[in-house]
């Protein structure tokens, strides 16, 4: 089943049908310019006549939803890999993700402001609905890297996804599960931390343990991300262990550290960004995931004209954001960073809303935890230039344990993150989100290099763990 809405704002309560099915979300939401997709699947479904009703946490702008039946799936574990990408264009493509089983469905589903016309290459189109919007799909006989495409009549804003689903019999060959990584690394043994999880054939459904005790809050968020709530335990470095719903597990040995103490650093949770090519008044951002309350939310605004300014940036949770620094202005380059304090839970989009039609504007927003949710700032500093590195000049911190937050803009490329820096991110603008932890006080400032030597603006923000 494929749900779509003309706006980021609103979201799914519930999935259910009228004859007890259990519905998972498998790819979503992903979103576009004011519209939203999600799919969602029945496994080994009960017989007989059958309505679907999907429930909206608040009035969706023009729901589509499509609803579709196949045979032969396998009734166990049927779930194989997952795409999803948005963006504007003749073409909505999903993005490729490599299946693990042979004789998979390749299943897409598409929306646009304009009308899809064509079912993408090898694929069936099985329904375009009258707003214009597709489901589709085809049959393969072999693993391999597959993508949804589906073609428009005319350039519009779309959003594309694709999930594939394996055929009976199929699911005992699935490979097991690799962990190849946890962010942060490290948190305190009260539990509680939000942490990221990387690696491969992640499935939907898949249970996380650390040195044992199941941790909360899992969502398998794609076929090699995982997003989960470390359990308590005691302090010392611990496994990570990912078991999917076949039985098969894959383990990060010693790849998490219980501390013995009750706070003093900040962890990155989550990051997305959205651009808008070539300008916009209004740009609205969804982070990957549901947020934790108390964290810390960090929005960097960039866009390329010194004219237009930020009206307003706002988040469907109803945060409440604080310009950090900026606007840092160059040569046609503005950038601003803002940040919300003590977040509200749930799943969010940000919103930033221009005086005016900005140049090329890029959002990246970005979640942490462990920030002190009372008065988390503490320095910031900002300069323009022209050269292969940007540079931010740089600031004194007041307090140790901090986050030094780093994001820039270029008529180039940002290639590489600064000396000591995490590159949390590279838009397709070539702007740069990046940051490090530091246990004392001192100047810092936050680099970044480029391809070539152009135009740039740097920033820097630092904010205090909690105490």
């Amino acid at each position: 089943m494929a749900v779509g809405w003309n706006d980021t704002t609103a979201a799914v309560s519930s999935v259910t049908d009228s004859k007890g099915n259990t519905y998972t979300r498998v790819v979503g939401p992903t979103t576009g310019t004011a519209l939203t997709q999600s799919i969602y699947y029945a496994k080994n479904i009960a017989a007989g006549s059958n309505t679907v009703t999907v429930v909206f946490n608040q009035a969706a702008a023009y729901p589509d939803v499509r609803v579709l039946e196949y045979s032969g799936a396998d009734t166990t574990n049927p779930l194989d890999v997952t795409a999803g990408a948005s963006g504007t264009g003749l073409t909505g493509n999903s993005g490729s993700a490599t299946t693990t089983s042979a004789n998979d469905l390749v299943f897409g589903a598409g929306m646009t402001f304009d009308i899809y016309n064509a079912p993408g290459s090898g694929f069936t189109s099985r329904v375009i609905t009258n707003f214009g919007d597709i489901a589709e799909d085809k049959s393969v006989t072999s693993a391999g890297s597959y993508s949804a495409t589906g073609g428009m009549r005319a350039s519009a804003a779309w959003v594309m996804q694709m999930a594939t689903f394996r055929a009976s019999g199929q699911g005992s060959s699935n490979p097991a599960p690799t962990v190849t990584g946890i962010g942060p690394s490290s948190g305190t043994a009260n539990g509680g931390t939000p942490v990221t999880i990387t690696g491969t054939r992640f499935l939907s459904g898949a249970t996380v343990k650390l040195g044992g005790t199941t941790a909360t809050n899992v969502t398998v968020t794609s076929s090699s991300t995982i997003t989960a709530t470390t359990p308590a335990h005691a302090a010392g470095t611990v496994d990570v262990v990912v078991t999917n719903t076949d039985g098969q597990s894959g383990t990060l040995s010693g790849g998490y550290t219980y501390t013995s103490s009750t706070g003093g650093s900040i962890g990155f949770v989550q990051v997305n960004y959205k651009t808008s090519n070539p300008s916009g008044s209004t740009l609205a951002v969804a982070y990957p995931a549901a947020q934790t309350a108390g964290n810390l939310n960090i929005v960097v605004v960039g866009w390329n004209d010194t004219t237009a300014a930020v009206s307003s940036v706002t988040d469907s949770r109803g945060n409440t954001y604080t310009r950090a620094v900026g606007p840092t202005t160059g040569t046609a380059l503005s950038q601003s960073i803002y940040y919300a304090k003590n977040i509200i839970a749930g799943s969010n989009t940000v919103t930033v809303v221009f005086n005016q039609t900005a140049a090329y504007p890029d959002v990246r927003v970005l979640e942490y935890s462990g920030a002190d949710t009372t008065n988390p700032l503490d320095v910031t500093a900002g300069a323009s230039g022209t050269g292969l590195t940007g540079n931010s000049g740089s600031a004194t911190t007041t307090s140790a344990n901090e986050l030094v937050f780093g994001a820039g803009m270029t008529f180039d490329i940002y290639n590489a993150a600064g000396s000591g820096y995490t590159n949390r991110v590279i838009t397709n603008f070539g702007d740069i989100a990046e940051d490090k932890s530091v246990t004392s006080t001192g100047s810092y400032n936050a680099t970044a290099a480029m391809r070539a030597s152009a135009a740039w603006v740097m920033q820097m923000a630092t904010f205090k763990a909690a105490p």
